[in-house]
């Protein structure tokens, strides 16, 4: 991961980009969304998931 001296240090990651609204995008690829737009980015995303079958169903194994 490359640094940025720029970028401040954050509990998720040196920030690379920065919107008004406070959402974010680390260097490291990770977005971080303020709580107005949580919840509709999350369900943007989570209905993309299904729409491009992204997803396999993982059983749940139990020892004896």
């Amino acid at each position: 991961m490359e640094k940025h001296p720029y970028a401040r240090l954050t509990v998720e990651g040196d920030k690379k980009t920065k919107w008004l609204c406070g959402c974010f995008l680390t260097v490291d690829g990770f977005f971080k969304f303020c709580t107005e737009h949580n919840a509709p980015l999350e369900k943007a995303i989570k209905a993309q998931i299904d729409e491009l079958d992204m997803t396999i169903i993982l059983e749940d194994k139990k020892s004896d």
